[in-house]
């Protein structure tokens, strides 16, 4: 698993970054992407690991905050210390995998086949109380036998960049090593634009001018002693304290393709249906579908194991539901805010820039068949949320509501195991697909398993194929459930 090379001297200076709101909420876990190459060629170079490590050292100088130390100031306050003479370095190993690329492609590049290590066993930071010592960045060159292609594992910190910041990254990570494939003695690799400074954002967010939404009040749940301690203790011990909350041996990740062309049939169907001009975008009808599909596979997993006996009383008290039947299916999307507000100038910012927008669709309409009449309900209520992220709702989720250092952690603790709620992230939009270290574009770009149930992300897919994938991490017995949807089997292809 080890690779042995000598680090690169970096040139970047000391520095203190001071983390925001949205920083703090995601100050617990990777993103971990996969990033799968095709040696085409049989070029014994291929994605060499020495100049890909090179390469790695040359673009964190343009983002030094990736060499930096993660801090705790106070309860619900951090900041990442750059330190010159002792910066956090990233680990960089490689594996080697016995199966040959044909057969991973064959498997339509399924995680769980690559080698044991090579994917991170979660996505939660894991370490004690110094979190100075959290690896920032993370990454293992899979190579594949006879060295028919290769894997990249890229995991980073989330409070240090979302997902557009992620893509950004590894767009100048590339950029600079197809550089050295041309020309190995190469210097000049241009003029990265990336802005990491928080302070670009806070000064792009408006003040609030409203007393709290309704929207955004629904979603400060109350807090408990529980979600304080955990908000006091280091991002280490805090990772590993929700890591035990969400822990079950049996989460999976399940990935299905919907096609261009079904994307457009259902697209169309809403705009007949509401028979209006509104804009009806691919998110708008793939938070449609997932979200009919899930909520009826939750409610047919729960009927057919129903808690019983105390567990029936306790569950949802430990849950902190207030009914163990629930009149609303909670879906949590996030939205950039990058292109919402007005001349705020934030293409080039890298740092965390999502926030939430929930929607709520009443149990009783999504267990109804998904005829065209309920699925259009359904997306017609995902535009409306997504329309009503506005300067005023941007401005009142980074600066207004509950100042409380537990308040972002209160989700992830109290309805982590709620059953009718779902997290959805889409990166289809991310130019994943343009990532060429000089050996050609991924054949795949996909999340690993987080091992964090209810989430499903949205990738797009490769563009000779087209369409988007889904990808769907909770229990392997509600992932089976999805397979057998009707609604969704005869839309969503299942890959893995």
């Amino acid at each position: 698993m080890s690779f042995s090379s000598e680090s690169p001297a970096l040139n970047v200076k000391s520095q203190t970054f001071e983390l925001n709101k949205i920083d703090v909420f995601c100050a617990i876990a990777y993103i971990p992407l996969l990033y799968t190459f095709k040696n085409t060629d049989g070029n014994s170079s291929f994605m060499s690991t020495e100049l890909l490590n090179k390469s790695l050292y040359k673009a964190i100088e343009d983002f030094p905050i990736f060499a930096g130390r993660l801090r705790q100031i106070q309860p619900g306050k951090l900041k990442v210390v750059v330190d010159s003479n002792d910066l956090n370095l990233p680990k960089f190993t490689e594996a080697q995998s016995s199966m040959d690329f044909a057969n991973f492609e064959a498997a339509n590049f399924n995680p769980a086949l690559l080698p044991t290590g090579a994917v991170k066993p979660t996505a939660f930071f894991t370490g004690g109380f110094q979190e100075g010592n959290i690896k920032l960045v993370d990454i293992c060159i899979v190579k594949f036998k006879n060295g028919g292609g290769v894997v990249l594992s890229v995991n980073i910190a989330h409070v240090l960049v979302d997902g557009y910041g992620f893509n950004m990254f590894m767009h100048r990570w590339a950029e600079i090593n197809k550089t050295l494939v041309e020309d190995c003695t190469a210097t000049d690799f241009g003029v990265s634009n990336v802005v990491y400074s928080r302070s670009i954002l806070q000064k792009a967010v408006p003040t609030p001018q409203k007393p709290l939404l309704s929207e955004l009040y629904k979603m400060y749940i109350p807090g408990g002693y529980l979600s304080r301690l955990v908000a006091w203790v280091s991002p280490g011990i805090r990772g590993k304290i929700v890591e035990s909350i969400h822990a079950s041996a049996d989460i999976s990740i399940s990935c299905f393709h919907v096609s261009r062309e079904t994307l457009d049939q259902l697209r169309q169907s809403v705009k007949t249906i509401s028979a209006t001009d509104q804009r009806i975008s691919d998110n708008d009808v793939l938070m449609a579908a997932i979200t009919i599909a899930y909520a009826q596979s939750i409610l047919k997993h729960k009927s057919e194991h129903p808690d019983v006996g105390l567990a029936s009383w306790l569950k949802p008290t430990l849950l902190g539901s207030s009914s163990k039947n629930p009149k609303n299916f909670v879906t949590v999307e996030a939205a950039d805010i990058r292109h919402r507000i007005p001349n705020a100038n934030l293409e080039n910012y890298s740092g965390n820039s999502a926030i939430s927008m929930m929607m709520l669709n009443p149990i009783e309409l999504l267990q109804m068949p998904a005829s065209p009449e309920v699925f259009t309900q359904v997306a017609l209520g995902v535009r409306k949320s997504t329309e009503g992220v506005t300067s005023e709702y941007i401005a009142q989720s980074i600066n207004g509501g509950d100042a409380e250092s537990d308040v972002v952690l209160r989700p992830l603790i109290y309805k982590a195991r709620v059953a009718e709620r779902l997290m959805a992230t889409n990166f289809s939009r991310f130019t994943l697909y343009k990532t060429d270290f000089g050996w050609g574009i991924p054949q795949f770009v996909a999340p690993a398993n987080t091992k964090i149930p209810k989430i499903a992300t949205f990738f797009p897919a490769h563009p000779f194929k087209g369409g988007v994938y889904v990808h769907l991490v909770d229990s392997v017995s509600i992932l089976q459930q999805m397979r057998t949807n009707s609604f969704w089997a005869e839309r969503f292809e299942f890959a893995y």
